[in-house]
């Protein structure tokens, strides 16, 4: 699995509160259908923002909505904007971005004529790069707490109800949550090492891995752990251990043998962030319930669905990859006769003058990253090596999702890569192996 840990951000200026009569409710219905595609566990819904179409990322960890990019040949409008200091995990330096309101958001019926967002222009978030989509920002909590949210991972939606009143069948399970600063914190029990802990745990729908936890003087990562990769901040990427907790148990609803994160301390504010909670839910572990959130009552619902009993699978090659862009690959169409086939070079000596060619753009990747001592790392890969073919597949027939699945799929598992290493082709075999 890609993990990503999405600009936790904390805003150094005063906030502006959104005004009710600024929304438009555009159906007749008191709900409104949201669909979403998950990728990487990550909720990306679809939005126009001024105007310009958008792909976001739904995350309630984020207090805040943040736009970081916009797509190729558009311009956006800031009505309003006031230069503000930021800080967020991983935020070694000064950052700075926009806080700007009246701004007009649109997903499906729902529309807000004064939605705020932080923008920042400035950064090489590059989520496009691990995710495969072009992604433009993050629509945080103050979307969100207005509303009764359901989110439905069977069916990929998110609904917002206009009455706080909904009928819910008895396969519900509620429990009591805590709101600060518009994000929603769950309470729930773990086991480490036979020693049960009750946990206060932020709940991060735009976090891909399943449970981080910060280490204290009682929560400890046991003995059975490995040094890797957990995601990307502002300013860098972050580290940490990846092991095991033998359960978590949500009101009876225990999951075991999950994999946990300790990301390093030192890309968190030790006085903001660890003595107020101990770690964060996320997608991995969240994506098992279907949802009903209360920002009002602070209250959660939630009922297991039928990814519930998956098990935790990591990636076992040791590598991550990441997209580096498009290559236009030619292939020869056998008796096409369309106005959509380009004729390519029709005087060449090898081609003859019947012989029809298509363009496509397929996507090219490359290894951004190899955990020490891992089956790739042993194979003799390497960091910057681009990608040919992976287990008799050409890369421009992969997806970065597909690769992910390969490389959590079974232990033992034997994979076969071609690499292109500055100019050079290489060919690698290694197996998948399982340590924790």
């Amino acid at each position: 699995m890609l993990k990503l840990f999405l600009l936790r951000i904390l805003i150094l200026s005063s906030a502006v509160s959104v005004a009710q009569n600024s929304v438009s409710w555009n159906s007749k219905r008191d709900r409104i259908k949201i669909p979403f595609e998950l990728s990487h566990n990550l909720i990306i819904v679809d939005v126009v923002f001024n105007d310009v179409k958008l792909k976001m990322i739904a995350d309630t960890g984020a207090s805040k909505s943040i736009v970081f990019s916009i797509p190729n040949n558009e311009s956006m409008v800031l009505k309003e904007a006031d230069l503000i200091t930021i800080s967020g995990a991983g935020i070694s330096e000064k950052v700075e971005g926009y806080l700007s309101t009246n701004n007009k958001l649109q997903i499906r019926k729902y529309s807000d004529n004064d939605f705020e967002a932080i923008f920042v222009f400035d950064r090489d978030i590059s989520l496009v790069n691990k995710l495969g989509i072009p992604i433009n920002g993050i629509l945080g909590s103050s979307f969100f707490k207005n509303y009764l949210i359901e989110i439905d991972y069977q069916k990929k939606n998110i609904i917002l109800y206009k009455s706080s009143l909904i009928k819910l069948n008895d396969d519900y399970i509620h429990s009591k949550i805590e709101i600060n600063n518009d994000r929603p914190y769950i309470f729930l029990k773990t086991k480490l090492e036979n020693s049960e802990f009750d946990l206060k745990l932020l709940f991060d729908t735009g976090l891909g891995d399943g449970l981080w936890l910060f280490e204290n003087d009682s929560i400890k990562c046991n003995s059975s752990f490995f040094s890797d990769y957990l995601g990307k901040g502002l300013s860098g990427d972050i580290y940490g251990k990846k092991s095991r907790v033998e359960e978590v148990n949500f009101e009876n609803n225990v999951l075991k043998n999950v994999l946990v994160s300790y990301p390093e301390v030192t890309f968190f504010d030790k006085n903001t962030i660890i003595q107020n909670r101990n770690g964060l839910l996320g997608g991995e572990v969240i994506k098992r319930f279907n949802w009903i959130i209360d920002y009002k009552r602070q209250m959660i619902y939630f009922k297991k669905n039928n990814l519930f009993y998956r098990p935790f699978n990591y990636n076992m090659s040791g590598i991550e990859v990441q997209h580096i862009g498009f290559q236009f690959v030619k292939e020869k169409v056998e008796n096409a006769f369309s106005t959509n086939v380009i004729n390519f070079d029709k005087n060449a000596a090898a081609d003859t003058y019947s012989d029809y060619f298509k363009f496509e753009l397929k996507p090219n990747f490359e290894i951004y990253s190899i955990r020490k001592n891992s089956p790739a790392e042993r194979a003799g890969l390497q960091i910057g090596d681009v990608i040919l073919k992976l287990n008799n597949y050409s890369s421009q027939n992969l997806t970065i999702q597909r690769i992910v699945d390969l490389f959590h799929s079974k232990e033992g598992k034997q994979i076969t890569m071609k690499v292109d290493r500055k100019g050079e082709i290489k060919t690698f075999k290694f197996y998948l192996e399982k340590i924790l």
